[in-house]
């Protein structure tokens, strides 16, 4: 029976290197009505200030009641956002100087869209036994504020980040009695 017992733990321990996807993954995305950074950014770029309407903007995906994930901006939130100390209003864009003379006829949408994937790579054991965790991140952000008068868009600005790599890794050379002393100093407490 005692040799069984070898056999088995032999016969997984050389199964299990290959257990890479064992590993945790995470998967974080704010919803919104665009499929990638591109699709973004080719709704954004038909966003015509001076043309374009609020229901037509609406219609493009950036409503904050249907789709979510934006926020409502007062004449006060965008000239906060947009006039900086020691910048004379006159270097602003036109469509923003219309905003800061229309005051109250003045709102803005500000939207945050993100998607991202991250796995745990690596070696399953290092990961495991705290010696090693590595992490891949991959996804997109893109980030857009529409400022409208009325109901016309007058100024609008976008940024992002069209294509998100990053690579993590975390060592522990103490491995899984990493941070032992502070748990242990906790618990004493």
């Amino acid at each position: 029976m005692q040799g069984n017992s070898w056999v088995l733990l032999t016969l997984s321990l050389l199964l299990l290197p290959g257990c890479g996807s064992l590993l945790p993954s995470e998967r974080a995305e704010v919803a919104s009505p665009f499929s990638d950074y591109l699709d973004a950014e080719i709704r954004y770029s038909q966003a015509q200030p001076g043309k374009t309407t609020r229901s037509e903007l609406f219609a493009l995906g950036f409503d904050p009641l249907a789709e979510g994930n934006g926020k409502m901006l007062s004449f006060i939130d965008i000239r906060l956002m947009f006039v900086q100390p020691n910048v004379p209003i006159a270097y602003l864009p036109d469509g923003l100087v219309q905003c800061l003379e229309a005051k109250d006829r003045c709102v803005g949408y500000a939207f945050d869209f993100n998607k991202t994937d991250t796995q745990r790579v690596g070696s399953f054991w290092a990961d495991v036994f705290n010696f090693r965790k590595q992490r891949e991140l991959q996804g997109w952000a893109f980030r857009a504020v529409f400022v409208m008068v009325d109901d016309t868009l007058v100024h609008k600005v976008s940024n992002g980040e069209p294509n998100i790599r990053r690579y993590e890794v975390k060592r522990n050379p103490l491995g899984p009695l990493q941070g032992a002393g502070e748990f242990f100093s906790d618990q004493l407490k």
